[in-house]
């Protein structure tokens, strides 16, 4: 009766063995699938991140540098002074293109596509109380309203990015309107 016994007992212990080592296997699937999805989460944060940082660092290469935005708004075509568009400053869409492109060591690149665009938004009475707005005879200085609108994006992505920051500079009045929206979050 005890080999009978034992004989029977090797058989349960097999199938107890390939059930667990079954549960095991579903447990390592289980647990290679949801780091592959935060992998994938991670790294889309992360080309996030980088759109971001490009569309903002378009924005920068425009705003600092005046003259560069005084000279782009001068290429408003004359029937637009009152409703312009948006203009693009000269080669400036390939300079960045380039410049934001991105590689590793291990030979990984962004191909990071960006552009940037300058409306005019019209003039802004500038602070009561300045002594260059005080005489009415001289030439007028007003605050020239403009948005930079940078924009990025990377290739084979979902990633991209798009935004506006207003500005102003002092300037001769032209009693141009513009015409800008105000962003909306």
């Amino acid at each position: 009766m005890n080999a009978y016994y034992y004989h029977r007992q090797r058989g349960v212990a097999l199938a107890i063995s390939l059930i667990l080592l079954l549960a095991l296997t579903i447990l390592g699937v289980a647990t290679l699938t949801s780091t592959r999805f935060q992998e994938q989460i991670t790294s889309n944060a992360q080309q996030k991140a980088v759109s971001f940082e490009a569309a903002e660092s378009a924005i920068n290469s425009v705003i600092t540098d005046p003259d560069l935005i005084i000279e782009t708004i001068k290429n408003v075509p004359v029937g637009q002074y009152n409703d312009p568009d948006p203009v693009f400053p000269a080669g400036y869409d390939t300079l960045l293109s380039t410049s934001f492109d991105q590689s590793n060591d291990l030979g990984v690149s962004l191909d990071i596509t960006s552009s940037v665009s300058v409306q005019y938004c019209g003039e802004r009475a500038l602070t009561v109380g300045m002594d260059l707005t005080g005489d009415k005879s001289k030439t007028r200085l007003v605050g020239m309203t403009f948005d930079i609108n940078g924009q990025a994006q990377i290739a084979n992505s979902n990633a991209s990015s798009d935004h506006i920051q207003r500005g102003s500079l002092p300037r001769p009045e032209t009693e141009r309107t513009g015409n800008c929206v105000t962003p909306t979050p």
